[in-house]
């Protein structure tokens, strides 16, 4: 397995010449933080979306409670927002390649800040539920928009793998934000809705800061080959790459056990065990800032030691910590922290460069989706079961995201091989040979 000490040594470029042979060129020089001095400006903005994007995921399950009395309806109905979310994670993950390639990747990071601050802007009037449903479509499609450009961009940058660490910390500290604000509005006897005010005005400044952090940067940068690059080609062969099944697989399950106990937890906590609304909250922003804590120094140790194995130990922790949960006390979980942006910088060196874009596009896409698709899945066992359930369907989480890591490859080569690699190599077409280089 490479070491996360080797990643100058994974960082590569595809070449053409005149037999259409792609080589892989690595550089022997060591990423140093000097290194990352040209990227500054837009990882900061893109760690900004990612503090968006977190607080977004985490908002309705900080405010379940609250919603449940507010339209009068159960968990199983709450619930269908998640679903709705989902929706639109999914639908706009699908087209994210397509998107960027119209767009380029700054303009669909554009797009999808405006679809948060219009959608957020809506809900603050406090629509009737079958409106707001709708609304959390809208609201999904533009979330699974930032969640690939921030991804897409830290991952070729140097040092990537703490940068995607540091990334998706942010991401559990804008969670964190999200029961803090609803347990200081619970307490000043605020609507809900105030929540959505907060997050329109955290959206507006998103916008200015992609302005500046991105401003003269350009993403894409694709070679020209003596034919045109055809679009479909790069996609139908990102898409039927292993990495890209695997991890958009991985990443469904894991970020749907992430969000369910943090959006679900807070009912848990105060339905389930009997504990008071206010100090719960704080409890789940807890949770969050043991996640963010764990993505740096957890992340850490994928970097010395290797994602593959690491990630395998983590999991293994989790499921323990899960079965503790149900079965003994309340526990605030960790060890997760590290999985989703190793995965991610994992990714970035098995996938050719010039997949990057649509690969992990799509991998971030369906992973937000799954910030849905499983709290909504856990609401409907909740409605039948009971809130107490809720570990049980964590615990299957994770026992089948190790069953999926077991398979995802561990280096370049081993996903050059595997019959789903959809013919790159050195035989892929030029079109799909094209190199992608970010610039800072």
């Amino acid at each position: 397995m490479t070491d996360g000490r080797e990643t100058a040594n994974e960082r590569t470029r595809f070449l053409d010449n005149e037999n259409s042979d792609a080589e892989e060129v690595s550089t022997n020089k060591q990423e140093t933080w000097s290194d990352l001095k040209p990227y500054v400006r837009p990882l900061l903005a893109s760690n900004v979306i990612s503090v968006v994007c977190g607080l977004n995921d985490g908002s309705i399950g900080a405010i379940i409670p609250r919603l449940k009395d507010y339209y009068s309806i159960p968990n199983e109905t709450v619930s269908l927002l998640f679903l709705c979310n989902a929706f639109g994670y999914f639908l706009f993950a699908m087209v994210n390649g397509y998107i960027v390639h119209r767009l380029g990747q700054v303009g669909a990071m554009y797009f999808g800040a405006g679809i948060l601050l219009v959608t957020y802007s809506f809900i603050v009037s406090g629509l009737p539920f079958g409106v707001m449903a709708a609304l959390m479509v809208v609201q999904g499609a533009g979330i699974a928009l930032l969640d690939a450009a921030m991804n897409v961009y830290t991952s070729s940058v140097p040092k990537a793998t703490l940068m995607l660490n540091v990334l998706h910390a942010n991401y559990a500290l804008g969670a964190m934000l999200s029961p803090l604000v609803n347990g200081l509005l619970w307490r000043i006897d605020v609507s809900w809705r105030g929540m959505y005010v907060f997050m329109a005005i955290i959206s507006f400044i998103n916008i200015v800061l992609i302005a500046v952090g991105f401003h003269h940067i350009k993403i894409e940068d694709h070679q020209e080959d003596e034919e045109p690059t055809d679009h479909k080609d790069i996609t139908r062969a990102a898409i039927r790459h292993r990495m890209t099944i695997l991890g958009a697989i991985y990443n469904l399950v894991y970020v749907g056990l992430e969000v369910t106990v943090g959006g679900w937890g807070l009912t848990y906590l105060h339905e389930g065990r009997g504990g008071d609304k206010i100090v719960m909250s704080n409890v789940i922003a807890g949770y969050w800032t043991a996640l963010a804590a764990g993505r740096i120094v957890l992340g850490y140790l994928c970097d010395k030691f290797g994602e593959k194995r690491m990630i395998t130990i983590f999991t293994f922790i989790t499921t323990a910590v899960l079965v503790g949960l149900w079965l003994l006390a309340d526990i605030v979980i960790d060890s997760i922290g590290p999985l989703l942006p190793s995965m991610i910088s994992l990714a970035s060196k098995v996938l050719p460069r010039s997949l990057h874009a649509t690969s992990i596009g799509f991998i971030a896409g369906t992973g937000a989706g799954g910030a849905a698709l499983f709290p909504f899945i856990t609401g409907q066992v909740a409605g039948k079961f009971g809130i107490l359930a809720m570990p049980a369907v964590c615990l299957t989480m994770t026992v089948t995201m190790q069953i999926v890591w077991t398979f995802i490859p561990a280096s370049k080569k081993s996903g050059a091989q595997d019959p789903l690699y959809g013919g790159l190599g050195k035989h892929s077409p030029p079109a799909v040979q094209g190199g992608q280089r970010l610039q800072g």
